[in-house]
């Protein structure tokens, strides 16, 4: 069902008639009294069409259960489910969903209010703040988590808890976007707790003067996600590079608030650890990246090896390396020289072809040579790749491994002729993939409206619903009545 969250995570709040295909698909759930089909279109569809959804929606107790979780459901659904429900299970299902809308949450919020429905509600982000301002979480310490943890939660409210939680509590709210330097200095204050004190010290509101303390605090953890706050000063964080600790100094290498040129004095760190988040960042040193280059550490060389700074000589050495990983990381360096990805292009390792495979830069012969491997990683990239030509996309997608065929369903430059061939596929998976890709017509998408796979069938008729104004040949088509059937 993963095919339809990704589908409805794109769903308009409604169109109302504004699709030609509308009320046929509409005609469609209806009479076939088909559940997925109108929870597609149940967000565009008017009043009066939704009052004829409904009650295929909402037939049974089990199909009511099954849209209060699915991650699928629309928004709309869930609160017509909620107007018309007072089980309390059904209820906190829908005040857990992430779709459900502020409203919804809101209505929930009114009626009657169980101590499981308030933990869902309090943890839930679309939850309106005054809503969240009147829930009852006096003496309830998974009530006080629960709002904590919620990012909407404004700094008056999460000091007022902080006034009786116990420490669980305090550590959630320590590390709460909305607590101010006040509330921080506060809760650094109540304790020796090291977990908390670590929490405020990576608070980005956390204040200087607790800044200083933390950096000079004894335990590892409390100094490490000080070097990990991205609100402290340069000055302090070029201290940290020289904590004994490991952890902490590469926390302070991550932080991007470091200016690079001084990581040169980590040029020989004894932490693997820490050489190797020197590898991944940006605007190293030629000297630091050489040194890293030569790490004993296939790690250390392979993020070198994708560094974008990383000189065309030190790729070329790299691209010698004893090890696939390294080579193959050269080849997916978006600055490696095309001579360079020639020569990867022929690597004696599948997987270092395969990461050549990836590239949107390769002439024809390259890309026909690697297409007539039999290798599944290395047809995957070609099938992906959006400089192939159609001839060797038509291979692929005829290819008798179905993971090998979506690699064509997944390139969106893929036209229309090709992803046609993958309309019928065998495996529902990809008919689903398929049913969103940007290539197909709304005659395409209607005809998989009738698909058997209920996911398949969701996400063409919200894909043709949304689409269908804006394609002309559909215009056309559906005027003339030539319509696919």
């Amino acid at each position: 069902m993963q095919a339809m969250t990704d589908a409805n995570a794109a769903r308009s709040s409604g169109c109302g008639d504004s699709s030609p295909f509308l009320d046929e698909l509409l005609e469609q759930a209806v009479g076939r009294e088909d559940v997925y089909l109108a929870a597609a279109l149940h967000p565009f569809a008017g009043e009066d069409d939704r009052e004829r959804l409904e009650p295929i929606l909402f037939a049974t107790p089990r199909l009511r259960r099954q849209l209060a979780a699915a991650p699928y459901t629309p928004g709309s659904v869930l609160a017509q489910l909620v107007a018309r429900t007072s089980d309390s299970k059904l209820r906190e299902r829908i005040a857990r969903h992430p779709a459900t809308p502020p409203e919804t949450l809101r209505e929930l919020a009114n009626g009657d209010v169980s101590e499981a429905l308030a933990e869902a509600l309090a943890g839930h982000k679309s939850t309106p703040a005054e809503v969240l301002a009147e829930l009852k979480w006096r003496g309830s310490v998974s009530m006080q988590k629960a709002l904590a943890g919620n990012p909407a939660l404004d700094c008056d409210l999460l000091a007022e808890i902080a006034t009786e939680a116990p420490l669980e509590v305090l550590k959630e709210i320590a590390k709460h976007s909305n607590a101010d330097a006040l509330l921080l200095q506060d809760l650094w204050s109540r304790g020796g707790d090291t977990y908390l004190r670590a929490e405020i010290a990576g608070n980005g509101h956390c204040p200087e003067g607790l800044q200083e303390a933390a950096e000079k605090d004894g335990a590892p953890l409390v100094r490490r996600l000080l070097a990990a706050n991205q609100s402290v000063r340069v000055e302090r964080l070029v201290r940290l590079l020289g904590d004994p600790l490991p952890q902490v100094r590469a926390a302070a290498v991550r932080n991007l608030l470091l200016p690079a040129e001084e990581l040169d004095s980590l040029i020989d760190d004894p932490s693997r650890q820490v050489r190797r988040t020197e590898a991944r960042r940006d605007g190293l040193t030629e000297s630091l990246i050489e040194r890293l280059a030569q790490d004993e550490d296939e790690w250390v060389r392979r993020w070198v090896a994708r560094n974008r700074a990383t000189p065309e000589g030190v790729l070329r050495q790299l691209a010698e390396d004893e090890v696939a990983e390294v080579r193959r990381a050269v080849a997916r360096n978006p600055v490696c020289p095309r001579d360079l990805l020639f020569e990867l292009a022929k690597d004696r390792d599948n997987w270092v072809r395969a990461g050549v495979a990836f590239r949107h830069d390769l002439p024809e012969p390259v890309l026909r040579e690697l297409a007539a491997e039999e290798d599944a990683d290395i047809l995957t990239g070609i099938g992906q790749n959006p400089a192939v030509s159609n001839e060797i996309l038509q291979k692929i997608a005829n290819h008798p491994d179905k993971d090998i065929r979506r690699a064509v369903v997944l390139n969106e430059k893929a036209p229309l002729e090709i992803v046609r061939i993958l309309q019928d596929d065998p495996y529902p998976l990809n008919r689903a993939i398929v049913a969103g890709h940007p290539a197909l017509t709304a005659a395409e998408l209607r005809e998989m409206v009738d698909d058997p796979e209920p996911q398949v069938r969701f996400i063409a008729a919200q894909t043709l619903v949304r689409k269908a104004p804006n394609d002309v040949s559909t215009k056309t088509e559906h005027a003339t009545g030539n319509t696919a059937e």
